[in-house]
């Protein structure tokens, strides 16, 4: 999921954030980007080396085993999943670190994070405001 995360927060225009005085501007995509370059894994634009990051860690992932999507990992039937995806979505919501987020989720936007992580689904440039874009037909999308 911790790539999902990093696409979803890898945005120049989150919306719904508020403005605190120590931070002039969003930065995670430029921080990501920042870990690229730590890592050298190139990329020339900010979001190139944000794709190149994610690949990294995906890549990573695989090497040790880690499954590339949740339903990979839990026991529980897709039926049992999409059941729980609002107490998820609405726990993530309530956590006390969700305000610490770089960007700052709606409620829909957690469910389809949690649905993308649920099916493995490939990770691809953000776009319309980071949201994330599905290259094939969605299975399921997270309404409001």
């Amino acid at each position: 999921m911790i790539c999902h995360v990093i696409r979803y927060n890898a945005t120049d225009a989150p919306f719904k954030q508020a403005t605190f005085s120590q931070y002039k501007y969003p930065n995670a995509k430029w921080r990501y980007s920042r870990i690229a370059d730590y890592l050298n894994l190139g990329g020339e634009t900010e979001i190139e080396k944000v794709d190149r990051l994610i690949l990294a860690i995906e890549d990573l992932k695989q090497q040790v085993g880690i499954p590339s999507a949740i339903k990979d990992v839990i026991k529980e039937s897709e039926a049992e999943f999409l059941a729980k995806i609002d107490e998820l979505a609405d726990r993530a919501f309530d956590d006390q670190c969700t305000g610490a987020n770089p960007r700052y989720p709606l409620i829909k936007d957690l469910k389809q994070l949690y649905l993308d992580a649920y099916y493995g689904r490939p990770l691809v440039e953000a776009q319309q405001n980071g949201k994330i874009v599905i290259p094939e037909e969605p299975q399921v999308v997270a309404t409001t």
